[in-house]
């Protein structure tokens, strides 16, 4: 790792406002208590009442706090960043980031090849890697800490390398546990320092796995949701609309 790159940041995490385990406060709390990391985010899927509430207190804690949302897109999940307005869900990927961007936010992919969220999504870049550069996003996550599908890291980064794009590491955290098992390294410690590292792609994505307790604390309930969501994706389309 280049000495020089010392600032952390986990840009990808839950709480109760989504499918997190643990309320807003308890997950800053901790993050305080181990002095680990220098900038966050709080991504709820779909739900920003925790990341702005977290936004708007972050000078009662000691490191850098980015508002943010992990928008369920047609073309995967899309962790927005620096934003402060809901970004609507169900759009393609490009109408996603450009959603992003209209708010002067940082539009990365997360997991982009974990076949739980989007089947389609996966396959639409294994096929075309190029989709993921010309969509305009800014970073694609090549470690994500929770993922459970074999792959899904190597092929990020391998993609992304190929692509030259910034790369970024995140915890996907859904206990406090496993904050931090995956980080983005870049230079500085503050939010404007990691995100100028973001966009002039000057950042090291590390990390380990998630401790199998959160993995198996989270898997069942995970799983039951993305198969629901996946099985009313593939419908068809008169069933869909409740056409006969």
């Amino acid at each position: 790792m280049d000495t020089q790159l010392q600032g952390r940041a986990d840009l990808h995490m839950h709480t109760t406002a989504s499918d997190g385990f643990y309320c807003v406060e308890d997950v800053l709390d901790h993050i305080a208590e181990q002095a680990q990391l220098n900038v966050i985010a709080i991504t709820d899927h779909d739900v920003m009442e925790a990341s702005l509430w977290a936004y708007e207190h972050r000078h009662l804690y000691p490191f850098d706090i980015v508002p943010g949302v992990e928008v369920s897109s047609e073309g995967g999940h899309i962790l927005a960043l620096w934003v402060t307005k809901p970004i609507p869900a169900k759009m393609s990927l490009e109408e996603t980031v450009a959603a992003i961007h209209e708010q002067n936010g940082i539009a990365i992919i997360a997991h982009p090849f974990e076949m739980l969220v989007s089947v389609d999504a996966m396959k639409r870049y294994l096929r075309h890697p190029q989709a993921l550069k010309d969509s305009g996003l800014d970073a694609i996550e090549v470690h994500n800490a929770g993922t459970p599908t074999p792959g899904n890291n190597w092929m990020a980064r391998r993609t992304a390398a190929k692509l030259g794009m910034t790369m970024v590491g995140n915890s996907d955290a859904h206990s406090i546990g496993s904050i931090g098992c995956g980080v983005t390294r870049f230079a500085g410690s503050t939010a404007a320092e990691l995100r100028e590292a973001i966009l002039n792609g000057q950042t090291v994505a590390e990390g380990v796995s998630w401790p199998i307790s959160d993995y198996l604390r989270i898997l069942p309930i995970s799983t039951k949701r993305k198969a629901a969501c996946f099985a009313a994706s593939h419908r068809p389309r008169m069933m869909r609309f409740g056409r006969s």
